[in-house]
């Protein structure tokens, strides 16, 4: 029997990284929400709170391509595994907060992110190949 499928998951805005295909990141957008003229100040308070968990709880990868921080390899794309629950319920209370300051936020699911180059118990960094996230 095989096992099954793992879903995992991603959290983008609607801008586009600078000559990449995909999506920013919420943690790449944060400049965003508190540059905006008309961010309430709960959701700036809220985004505080929550990045400061999550530099506490959340590894920074190791590696974002096969040639590391600065290799050829195009860049990967980091993704919650499923049974990062506290991580990903967080996540969702950011993009509450990001879309209050008029950042847009998506949610993206795959079970084949890539060419995995690097993971830990949380989350893990794929090379997404030709697909477009």
């Amino acid at each position: 029997m095989a096992a099954p499928a793992r879903t995992y998951i991603r959290f983008v805005c609607y801008q586009t990284v600078e000559s990449q295909r995909q999506r920013l990141g919420l943690f790449q957008a944060l400049d965003h929400a508190r540059e905006s003229d008309f961010a309430p100040s709960w959701a700036l308070k809220e985004i505080g709170e929550i990045y400061g968990w999550f530099k506490k709880n959340l590894a920074v990868p190791g590696q974002f391509s096969r040639g590391g921080w600065k290799g050829r390899g195009q860049p990967g794309l980091s993704w919650f595994k499923p049974a990062a629950t506290e991580h990903i319920r967080q996540m969702h209370r950011l993009k509450l907060a990001l879309e209050a300051c008029g950042v847009h936020v998506d949610l993206l699911t795959t079970r084949d992110p890539g060419e995995i180059i690097w993971q830990d118990q949380h989350q893990l960094v794929a090379e997404p190949g030709a697909r477009k996230f």
